[in-house]
């Protein structure tokens, strides 16, 4: 009996191994991002669509009558994204947009006596 029990204690002990070192974290990865700063001078409107190309199916965000944007989302891969900014033509409107901290501008501006408009369209890479 004192020979199992003699057993038992050296299975115990030396049969189960402590790991000494500690797991290394698992840091995941980053989702993509679109990130979207416009600011104008004088109240502006703005238009934030995401369309799926195969199926048509879309997403807006839109506002009206403010001075500035700072918005930031993870676009569909392969979906196609339109930024549009529409102010009063003597309004001065910027805009930055960016896709995993890289600059996807630069931004078309139209101009006439009414607007003063800044457009970009960008497909997401798949």
């Amino acid at each position: 009996m004192k020979k199992s029990y003699l057993f038992l204690l050296l299975i115990l002990c030396f049969g189960c191994k402590k790991n000494s070192s500690d797991p290394t974290p698992v840091t995941p990865a980053a989702k993509p991002t679109m990130h979207i700063v416009i600011s104008s001078t004088k109240l502006f409107s703005y238009n934030i669509t995401e369309v799926d190309p195969s199926t048509n199916d879309f997403s807006t965000k839109d506002d009206y009558d403010v001075t500035s944007l700072d918005y930031t989302f993870t676009p569909a891969p392969g979906h196609t994204v339109t930024i549009e900014a529409i102010g009063l033509a003597t309004a001065t409107v910027t805009a930055t947009a960016t896709y995993n901290s890289k600059d996807i501008g630069p931004f078309t501006q139209f101009k006439d006596d009414v607007h003063n408009t800044l457009s970009l369209t960008y497909t997401v890479p798949k």
